[in-house]
């Protein structure tokens, strides 16, 4: 943790809502951003996150991909996927990949924060990047 802060890796490829996220979020957060999934891994190999926050529809490898990498490395990141379509089977596909929560868009920020810190209530302790010790 950066100042006591707990850390959030923000994964959206749209620019505006990216932006959003993390000045919102920043406020309380320790926030990095990416782009792709691709990015993201490279973020999450180097550094130690809480929580993922990504969208399912990324160019190249999607978010739900990215939701079981970062399942199938550590236990200890919670990730909360979004997407720009809210259904059953999209929310459906997203628990079943391992996240915590699924958000559509349009989504109110209030929610998002809700949801985020819900997500990190439940987490005891940071997650280490896949060359440390597995759980």
């Amino acid at each position: 943790m950066k100042n006591g802060k707990r850390s959030i890796l923000i994964v959206e490829d749209e620019s505006p809502i990216r932006a959003l996220l993390m000045e919102v979020l920043g406020k309380r957060f320790h926030c990095q951003a990416a782009d792709t999934a691709e990015a993201a891994i490279r973020l999450l190999d180097s550094q130690c996150f809480h929580l993922v926050l990504a969208d399912i529809g990324l160019p190249g490898t999607s978010g739900l991909e990215l939701c079981r990498t970062i399942a199938a490395r550590s236990s200890r990141i919670v990730v909360v996927l979004i997407s720009g379509k809210m259904d059953l089977e999209a929310e459906t596909e997203a628990r079943a990949a391992g996240a915590y929560d699924f958000l559509s868009k349009p989504f109110d920020l209030a929610d998002v924060i809700a949801t985020v810190d819900g997500a990190l209530a439940q987490q005891t302790e940071p997650a280490a990047s896949h060359s440390a010790t597995r759980d």
